[in-house]
């Protein structure tokens, strides 16, 4: 039986609002830092110059990623008979994109994509187990991609890590455990139990006070994952798929900085060179619970790509490549939401005022 969003499941406008200016704060400052000792001027000018066909294959590296993202929210669903069109499963993509830049740890997108689906009668069992598939995904492959990267181009990252090795460190060990987590919560009931009562022992001696309310969430959450493994079981070839997808939409988003890297002129390292680093850039950013990463994203691409780019044109490689590959996507993302619920509530106005002539019997268009 299918049971309502609660208030608990989406993010309230109040934490949107709230989310958003610390989002918009993050940039600022940002950007503040970075470019205080540089000219703006001089930077423009520079990202003025380069190859533009270089940088629309950038602009389309992201409609790939975003497209994947749709494909595979879309390949989840298939298997609960929901035939949803592409554009639908767009919208759900983009929302997830969105609410997940703005939200710290990107814990927005998918309560937002829950509830975009349930407002679409979709029922909410089966649109968390369709994204559930997509997070375990996009977990695991994120993971293979930056212990490949780091095995592969060791060399390389030694040099341009410098500081943030140990931050790379902890990325690497807070997303293996969030893989592992989600695996044995998949695979192993009774495994998870000890580690739900574990996570209880320990809050329990630091006096924390919502232990009970916080227990009987993650034993909720616990089920709905282990309901998941028929699926995973019964679905093996979907399962494929859908990492091959998320390998390709991966792939895709890390290879941006190197069309970048080619839009200015440069040569001497391979795509394969540079999607390694920012694998592993990516994975060592998410260590940091901030909103898109912001901040620690665009310092560790000063420092990680430092060796790639020359020192006076590094600052529009990176306002470039992080440009495309996340605030241009997020600017356009929520431009559509925006869009998306303007055009549904005038829908639900108009129903309404049909519905009070008709007698007060709803029309559903």
């Amino acid at each position: 039986m299918d049971r309502e969003v609660s208030t608990n499941q989406i993010i309230t406008r109040k934490k949107i609002l709230i989310n958003g200016s610390i989002f918009l704060g993050l940039i600022l400052l940002t950007f503040y830092v970075l470019f205080r000792d540089n000219n703006i001027n001089d930077v423009i000018n520079v990202m003025l110059s380069v190859d533009e066909k270089y940088v629309l294959i950038s602009i389309l590296c992201m409609c790939v990623f975003v497209s994947c993202e749709a494909i595979n929210i879309g390949r989840s669903l298939k298997l609960f008979q929901y035939k949803i069109g592409f554009f639908t499963r767009l919208k759900y993509a983009l929302v997830g994109f969105f609410f997940s830049a703005v939200t710290p740890s990107a814990s927005g997108g998918q309560p937002m994509q829950l509830y975009f689906m349930h407002k679409d009668r979709i029922k909410i069992g089966h649109s968390t187990l369709a994204l559930l598939m997509d997070l375990a995904s996009y977990q695991f492959i994120t993971v293979f991609m930056a212990v490949i990267g780091l095995i592969t181009n060791y060399g390389l990252l030694d040099e341009s890590l410098g500081k943030i090795k140990y931050l790379l460190i902890i990325g690497v060990i807070l997303n293996t455990l969030a893989l592992a987590i989600i695996l044995i919560a998949i695979f192993s009931k009774r495994l998870m139990r000890k580690l739900i009562d574990l996570g209880t022992f320990l809050l329990t001696k630091f006096k924390y006070k919502k232990v009970n309310t916080l227990r009987e969430k993650a034993i909720t959450v616990a089920k709905e994952y282990e309901n998941s493994a028929v699926y995973f079981r019964e679905n093996k070839l979907t399962i494929v798929k859908i990492l091959i997808t998320t390998l390709i939409q991966l792939s895709t988003l890390n290879s941006i900085p190197f069309w970048i890297y080619k839009s200015f002129g440069l040569s001497g390292y391979s795509i394969g060179s540079v999607i390694a680093l920012q694998s592993v850039l990516f994975i060592t950013v998410s260590a940091l619970p901030l909103p898109g990463a912001v901040g620690v994203s665009e310092s560790g691409f000063m420092i990680m790509f430092r060796t790639l780019f020359p020192t006076q044109i590094i600052s529009a490689a990176m306002l470039l490549s992080r440009g495309i590959s996340f605030y241009l996507c997020t600017l356009i993302s929520g431009l559509i939401i925006l869009v998306v619920y303007v055009f549904t509530m005038k829908r639900k106005i108009y129903q309404e005022e049909v519905g009070e002539k008709m007698g007060g019997k709803r029309i559903e268009l």
